[in-house]
């Protein structure tokens, strides 16, 4: 029928939004879980973001959406073209530095507390630093990583907050989250005469201190190594031996007294004598574990060594 028509209706507001369906009525379990770890130079504190182990002390729930290039890293090289030729020649190539992005919900029960969670992020995300990025898949690994780029918040609801940050860990391994560390004391030298032929023979009455190191991931790890007098003497030319490889790091020039402590970064290629640099002998080969078992030896009767290490994975 013709005519004007008017339309009555009613609509209802609730002050009260129940909080969002994405918050998990019991902790995720499996491969979606990890954690962000950072230390800032200004508190010493560490804070920590878990992921997908149920509502945090403030009753946050941490989801992990996705996750990108834990698989594996790019590659830094090229192949060359050859001069008036077909084909080329292939250069020296290394694994480039590993891009990662993450997408994390974080459900709370309130706005206010939503804003929390938007400043936790924030703050164990750092862009000048490093955090540690654990990721259980279902072997915890873990990747020391900083921010690249920024990072992006939505709101699905007004409870809940999704970001999307991409992540580089300027080293490309995945290592083990569980840190391995093997004691060893030397009651005798490597019989070495420095520069020495490796494999080297070891005289009769000696003993170096060595230990079974033991990678068991896919690639090369590199260890942190202390060695500290515990003798009642003087120790002169300490040196580092993978025997199982045959290379050698060594300090000819340099005499350990009773307590002095001399640290050795496999990975920063570096000496450190009481916590000042000491380079290596310009002779020396800066060795890796490769995955299996590699014996591990110091040299000089009289010197602890303490190897730590973790697994590495690509």
């Amino acid at each position: 029928m013709a005519g004007a028509y008017t339309l009555l209706y009613t609509s209802t507001y609730e002050a009260a939004v129940s909080p969002s369906s994405l918050t998990p009525s019991s902790p995720d379990i499996g491969y979606w879980t990890g954690s962000f770890t950072y230390t800032p130079t200004w508190s010493g504190i560490p804070v920590t973001v878990s992921v997908g182990t149920g509502p945090d002390s403030n009753g946050i729930a941490w989801i992990w959406n996705s996750i990108q290039g834990w698989d594996g890293p790019d590659v830094s090289g090229q192949v060359l073209q050859r001069a008036a030729d077909h084909g080329g020649w292939p250069a020296a190539q290394y694994y480039a530095p590993r891009a990662i992005t993450v997408s994390i919900t974080a459900s709370a029960p309130t706005q206010a507390l939503r804003d929390v969670a938007r400043a936790q992020l924030q703050q164990v995300i750092p862009v000048n630093d490093l955090a540690t990025m654990v990721y259980n898949e279902p072997v915890a690994t873990q990747a020391q990583v900083r921010r690249s780029g920024k990072l992006t918040e939505t709101y699905p609801t007004l409870y809940d907050v999704t970001f999307t940050c991409v992540l580089i860990a300027p080293d490309p391994r995945k290592y083990s989250a569980m840190l391995q560390s093997q004691t060893t004391t030397a009651v005798g030298g490597l019989g070495l005469t420095i520069p020495a032929t490796i494999p080297a023979t070891i005289p009769a009455g000696s003993s170096p201190g060595s230990i079974m190191a033991y990678n068991s991931g896919t690639f090369e790890t590199r260890p942190q190594i202390t060695v500290t007098n515990v003798s009642g003497g003087a120790v002169a030319s300490p040196g580092l031996l993978n025997a199982t490889t045959g290379q050698l790091v060594s300090w000819t020039s340099l005499t350990l007294q009773p307590g002095d402590v001399l640290y050795a970064d496999f990975d920063q290629r570096a000496g450190y004598y009481n916590g000042a640099y000491r380079p290596a002998d310009i002779t020396s080969s800066w060795w890796v574990i490769w995955p299996g078992y590699s014996t591990l030896e110091v040299a000089g009767a009289g010197l602890q060594m303490v190897c730590a290490y973790r697994s590495a994975y690509l």
